[in-house]
């Protein structure tokens, strides 16, 4: 589900993991197992893990409230007849992300984001940049089969984006609460913790620090500093629906990211409201949780290579420099 659809309706076995730095076809559906169907993942003895093994598995951890037939964790690439050399994880199928995969000798990719720059890769217009059919092509000649896992490990507990995103930021004392449009049985997309009370600028400070280590040299801030803050809410990835954030959660701070909040909408009510807001780079937010999958993998298929392929911030802040206009 992505963003507009959501407010409309409004994870080291045997080989070790691999950590790489990365700065930053046509869709194939295959028949897999529906959540909430036996998941046939534990191969027999002597027989090899296929790549519908892996699908299989990784839709049944969200069995509880991922719909069978309406659901973006599908085969982007290939399908699930083929045997699995190696699996590398990242946060988007970036080509150049694909092309170390292929280097570490993976055939089997396993993405957050899309693979085609839409959020169900059926936009079939971007194949008029020679990009997107640079990346298509090396796809089909490489033998890449490419596994989409969001609607799941967004909810995933502890270890799904959420959660781990939350564990990393130092939040921990959840207060129950489920923005309104939510209403699915997983686990809720926003979450609000209690915190020391702390101003404001401080906390975005912190926020900034953490951050720092995932290539964002810095966060946006909007709002009062010097706001005494005792409650903060984070969103899943770019589902970071502000107002209801503030209304439903009753948090004095959120933390939201570059693809969840709206400047020109959430901003200026932000302003007038003088409510403090931190806003992140949208794969920082998500990257911690791409790291726990990898881990995760390499746990469940410890015969398997598992590489994470890390993603950092997509941008970096250019300062202006006296002289040079």
């Amino acid at each position: 589900m992505d963003r507009r659809e959501f407010i409309q309706q409004s994870m080291v076995g045997a080989t070790a993991l691999s950590v790489l730095s990365f700065r930053g076809g046509v869709p194939v559906r295959a028949d897999v197992n529906a959540p909430g169907e036996p998941c046939q993942t534990d191969n027999q003895a002597g027989s090899a893990l296929t790549t519908g093994d892996v699908h299989n598995y990784l839709r049944s951890l969200g069995a509880e409230w991922v719909q069978a037939n309406n659901t973006v964790d599908t085969f982007k690439a290939g399908g699930p007849g083929f045997t699995v050399q190696g699996i590398a994880v990242g946060w988007m199928s970036y080509f150049g992300s694909l092309r170390k995969a292929r280097e570490l000798g993976c055939n089997l990719f396993i993405t957050h984001e899309p693979t085609y720059y839409d959020h169900r890769d059926r936009d079939e217009s971007v194949f008029s940049f020679a990009a997107a059919r640079m990346k298509r092509e090396f796809i089909g000649r490489s033998g890449l089969t490419i596994i989409r896992c969001h609607d799941v490990w967004d909810r995933v507990p502890e270890i799904g984006i959420r959660d781990a995103w939350a564990r990393f930021l130092g939040l921990e004392t959840e207060i129950e609460a489920r923005i309104t449009t939510d209403q699915s049985r997983g686990r809720p997309f926003c979450g609000v913790y209690e915190i020391t009370p702390v101003e404001a600028g401080t906390l975005a400070r912190r926020v900034a620090g953490k951050v720092a280590t995932l290539g964002q040299d810095s966060v946006l801030f909007i709002g009062p500093e010097r706001k005494l803050v005792s409650s903060v809410a984070v969103g899943t990835g770019a589902i970071t629906p502000f107002r209801q954030m503030v209304e439903d959660l009753k948090a004095d701070v959120v933390i939201c990211t570059d693809d969840g909040f709206s400047f020109w909408r959430d901003g200026s009510l932000a302003i007038d409201m003088e409510y403090p807001v931190i806003i992140v780079n949208h794969p920082c937010s998500e990257e911690v949780g791409m790291r726990k999958l990898a881990e995760h993998l390499s746990e469940k298929f410890p015969q398997i290579s598992v590489h994470h392929i890390a993603q950092t911030c997509m941008f970096r802040s250019v300062p202006s420099r006296r002289g040079l206009l």
